[in-house]
């Protein structure tokens, strides 16, 4: 008998675009899935969609719940997930029809934990859809090492990928955060012996307006750096060999966020604060490592030159 694999998918404010999500999983080649559907409390027609398609397709698991975040919900989806295939799939987002059948069979060929194929970028301009020409990609193998170095230098998301459900036995995702992906990714390719990367389209990625992606900076995209401190002190304890690259990252995140919350304007006293709190915290963290970051030949000079910059204005501020 075929192999079962979950899908997890978190739903929160898509009605626009969950019916194409849902429809490309059902229509799926590969049938064995289990799909679940977290509707995490999305005020729209998204908890009726979901209960529509469950009523029409016994693979179909839906999950009502308060809103808690997207992590929470890729979580909630994890405890009850029963498949020996563990996957991920943004609600505005959708998938070849053939992507499943892939991945399985290259799974299996390969003998790898984990597959991953390439990436249709849709520009979503109202409606009206903008396929981005594909990049030329080759097939390959990545070791563990070698996966955990890419998530580092090159960035990651945890959907268009199918995991052995081994991967996910003690994993979950940083609730209360966004940018979880990348921290989760990380972990999950440390429980990899071998991943492999398809050459053929298999996700339609959507950018769009209003998503967390494309929306302002704002105190929640200081995640992006705590996330990227956690990542370098795992790296630290796990693969000390990448470490120039985990710190790499790490000074490019609070760069950016620093300077975006610079330029950040506010009103509220509430928000003035925490602002304020970031920008300490990020010069502090930077300070402590700073001799590292001199030393790092992974780092641009001109981001050792702004760290230098703000290092000493926090000295100048003790003083």
């Amino acid at each position: 008998m075929e192999k079962k694999i979950s899908i997890i998918v978190p739903i929160y404010k898509v009605e626009e675009y969950l019916e194409k999500c849902i429809e490309s999983l059902i229509s799926q080649t590969y049938r064995n899935l289990e799909i679940i559907l977290v509707d995490d409390g999305s005020p729209d027609k998204c908890g009726e969609i979901c209960d529509h398609y469950a009523a029409i397709d016994s693979r179909i698991k839906v999950i009502h719940k308060k809103n808690e975040g997207v992590a929470m919900a890729r979580n909630d989806g994890l405890d009850i997930a029963q498949g020996d295939y563990i996957s991920f799939v943004d609600s505005d987002d959708w998938l070849a029809e053939d992507t499943y059948e892939c991945f399985v069979e290259s799974m299996r060929k390969y003998k790898v934990d984990c597959v991953m194929g390439c990436c249709q970028v849709v520009i979503d301009r109202e409606g009206e859809l903008d396929f981005r020409p594909l990049r030329e990609w080759k097939l390959k193998i990545w070791t563990q090492k070698g996966a955990m170095k890419s998530v580092l230098v090159d960035g990651s998301a945890i959907w268009n990928r199918l995991f052995k459900k081994e991967v996910f036995e003690n994993l979950r995702f940083p609730v209360g955060r966004i940018n979880d992906d990348e921290y989760t990714v990380l972990r999950a390719y440390a429980l990899c012996n071998r991943i492999l990367f398809l050459n053929k389209p298999t996700y339609n990625y959507r950018i769009r307006k209003n998503s967390i992606t494309t929306s302002a900076f704002s105190m929640r995209k200081v995640d992006v750096f705590y996330n990227a401190k956690d990542n370098m002190e795992y790296i630290i304890k796990v693969r000390p060999e990448l470490k120039d690259y985990a710190e790499a990252k790490f000074v490019k995140a609070g760069l950016y966020c620093y300077y975006n919350l610079l330029k950040m304007k506010t009103e509220e006293q509430e928000v003035k604060q925490q602002k304020k709190d970031a920008l300490r915290n990020i010069k502090k963290e930077l300070r402590k490592i700073r001799s590292s970051i001199m030393h790092n030949k992974r780092i641009a000079k001109r981001y050792k030159a702004a760290v230098a910059a703000l290092t000493m204005m926090t000295r100048r501020e003790k003083s």
